[in-house]
């Protein structure tokens, strides 16, 4: 049997799916998937993949090229 992880999230009143991705983002990986994060808290697939999800949530046909997930994915 695995011991539990014992950290600074450890005592806190959220979830275990939350405490993974605070984890995660202070390794400096990408919270959904586990890859090196790109900036911030997705690798560049996942932020790619959320600024498309709420595009169409929101209904917008406008695309602002200069976010950041549009500057990685031409830099990449």
């Amino acid at each position: 049997m695995r011991r539990p992880i014992q950290d600074e999230f450890t005592g806190l009143a959220i979830s275990r799916q939350r405490k993974y991705q605070l984890r995660k983002q202070r390794q400096g990986r990408c919270t959904e998937c586990g890859e090196p994060a790109a900036q911030g808290s997705r690798c560049l697939k996942h932020l790619v993949k959320a600024r498309e999800r709420q595009r169409k949530k929101r209904g917008l046909k406008r695309r602002y090229y200069n976010t950041l997930s549009y500057r990685l994915e031409a830099a990449a």
